[in-house]
């Protein structure tokens, strides 16, 4: 994500120093920047510079490219966030009214990772991914983490994957099966890793590249679900300057923006089929001669994420007719 030509510099002496790089991590009010010389400094915001951006909206976000004023007295400061190629945005949950929360700015592509053990595997999450994923136009992986733990099973739910057009990786960080290729995928592509959390996204990253040292921490054994670590979105810069993003685990994914009519859409086995649908404006529920429906019938189409996108639509759509102002609370994923 270069831009283009060398940092701003003032004719000035005395004038502040510009430099352009990229947000690493958002405090409550700082923000660690790689620049583009390789170095990495702590920032404060002007926020007059951001006036033309809603009060409730987050103003900066990992992997934000920004131009930094260095003062002489040792101050950086944000002046200016440049424009994002992409956005990978959920709903902020809690709001009293829709908000958009910007997950991760400028990455290219989303590693969706799933365990099937501690915590067990949610497929319906994981298809919030790669709807989140698709509609932001980055490339998808399919992690499935933890093979070492059920035998064979994991081979049944990565040909559903595959068969639906994303590229599948089963891992085990503690063998070492899949790292080899889940590194290749990620070199040189400023990759999110997202998931629930306890799935195991920290330890693949440092098992990727052990010099990292993200903390992780075990699964709760009264819940099974995994414990908070990751309590910010963090980037990192591996060996060869490729970057990754580490995501805190998501229990709630509720869609920005996305509409029913757009669901189908965002399923790469269906998208391929829709045009071949009798009505333009078709659902693929009850409608007539819905090719995606038929594709379904034939086996084509995979039950579990057909029931996936009902649900989804279903949930869509109850949204945008509540009277709340937010819609009201996800149901559990």
């Amino acid at each position: 994500m270069e831009t283009d030509g060398p940092p701003m510099r003032s004719t000035d002496p005395g004038a502040p120093r510009k430099a352009e790089g990229l947000v690493l991590a958002c405090y409550h009010d700082e923000w660690d920047v790689a620049l583009d010389g390789g170095e990495e400094v702590r920032c404060s915001i002007r926020a007059r510079q951001f006036v033309r951006l809603g009060k409730d909206e987050k103003l900066l976000a990992a992997g934000d490219r920004v131009r930094v004023a260095i003062i002489e007295d040792g101050a950086r400061i944000i002046e200016e966030r440049l424009p994002r190629e992409t956005a990978l945005s959920r709903l902020m949950p809690g709001s009293r009214r829709p908000i958009e929360q910007v997950i991760i700015a400028n990455a290219e592509q989303l590693v969706a990772v799933a365990s099937f053990v501690e915590p067990p595997l949610n497929r319906r999450l994981l298809d919030r991914f790669l709807v989140i994923g698709e509609d932001a136009e980055l490339s998808c992986v399919v992690v499935l983490n933890k093979i070492d733990l059920v035998g064979d099973e994991w081979r049944r739910h990565a040909r559903v994957y595959e068969d639906a057009g994303y590229k599948v990786v089963p891992t085990c960080a503690l063998d070492g099966r899949g790292l080899p290729e889940l590194a290749a995928i990620v070199r040189g592509r400023f990759s999110v890793f997202a998931g629930a959390s306890g799935v195991g996204k920290s330890t693949l990253l440092n098992a990727i590249e052990p010099d990292l040292g993200i903390r992780v921490r075990e699964v709760s054994e009264k819940t099974r679900k995994g414990k908070h670590t990751t309590s910010n979105v963090t980037v990192f810069r591996l060996d060869d300057g490729t970057l990754v993003a580490d995501t805190p685990g998501f229990r709630e994914l509720g869609f920005w923006r996305i509409e029913a009519d757009e669901l189908g859409w965002l399923f790469p086995e269906f998208r391929e089929r829709i045009p071949g649908c009798r009505f333009p404006s078709c659902t693929h529920g009850p409608e007539p001669d819905c090719a995606v429906k038929a594709a379904l019938e034939e086996g084509a189409i995979d039950g579990d994420r057909y029931e996936s996108y009902l649900k989804l639509v279903d949930e869509v759509a109850v949204r945008k007719r509540s009277d709340a102002p937010d819609g009201g609370p996800l149901p559990p994923v």
